[in-house]
């Protein structure tokens, strides 16, 4: 899904958003308004396994299939300056995107945001379980277990009047497959240690739900404090949960996109 700006106003950057996990494209057609607002396309993909694309749901192949999304949307950026951004689990493989660029191995993006990014996948899982689930990944992958997330840990019941609902049937699950559940974490341990140990020179956006329980903040503000990055910014919003664009203050959020993306990232163009 491509979302531009409107006619008139100058398209200047692309920015590639990676969804969260269960999550589905079109959830984010009013919540990317302050970069298409500016001049950015926004550029969004159903996840295999996820929203309206094929495959098991909650399962994706392997990080492979990550890789020929991100080819095919650079292939749709019109050869324009490119950022990334993503939220929870898509803020994770925004976060390993933006690791392989530090490795050489892609485009260095031109500026990054990730919104309550999935920094620990088995966060709140006794070690014997993760292990467990390791081996279990080898023998049957494909297998889904309830990722223990639940909508009252995302967002409050009734601040997201107004957003696209999630179809029980074919887009909204909340479980996630053996393969991909230990996929995530060697992900994780991957992107710390890159991200960690490599400086990145461009604006660098972090927001995050202060009540958030899926990625707490403790979590958040300990992996920020590691990067010793010249342009990063971080972002807690008091009282919300994980979802900070479907709370009722998430125009708070919105603004700060917008004045991030004015001072830091427009400023640079």
């Amino acid at each position: 899904m491509e979302l531009y700006p409107s006619a008139q106003i100058p398209l200047i950057a692309t920015c590639l958003f990676t969804h969260g996990q269960g999550d589905y494209a079109e959830r984010y057609l009013d919540v990317l308004h302050p970069f298409t607002q500016r001049g950015i396309k926004c550029i969004v993909t159903d996840l295999q396994g996820h929203g309206r694309s094929t495959g098991k749901r909650g399962h994706i192949d392997s990080p492979d299939f990550i890789d020929s999304i991100i080819e095919s949307n650079f292939l749709a950026n019109e050869g324009l300056p490119t950022g990334i951004a993503g939220h929870s689990m898509g803020g994770l493989l925004t976060l390993r995107h933006l690791a392989l660029a530090l490795e050489e191995k892609l485009p260095l993006p031109t500026f990054c945001w990730v919104n309550g990014p999935l920094l620990r996948p088995a966060n709140g899982r006794p070690d014997w379980f993760v292990r467990l689930a390791h081996l279990l990944a080898n023998v049957s992958p494909r297998v889904t277990i309830h990722t223990g997330v639940t909508p009252d840990m995302c967002r409050l019941e009734d601040s997201s009047a107004g957003r696209l609902p999630k179809d029980p049937l074919s887009l909204g699950h909340r479980r996630v497959s053996l393969g991909w559940g230990s996929e995530l974490i060697r992900i994780s341990n991957y992107t710390h240690e890159v991200l960690t140990s490599h400086p990145y020179p461009n604006p660098f956006l972090f927001t995050q739900g202060g009540a958030d329980s899926v990625c707490p903040p403790s979590i958040a503000k300990t992996f920020f404090s590691q990067l010793q990055w010249p342009q990063k910014q971080y972002n807690e919003f008091d009282g919300m949960l994980h979802e900070t664009f479907a709370e009722a203050k998430r125009n708070e959020l919105f603004l700060t996109i917008g004045n991030w993306l004015d001072q830091q990232v427009l400023s640079n163009q």
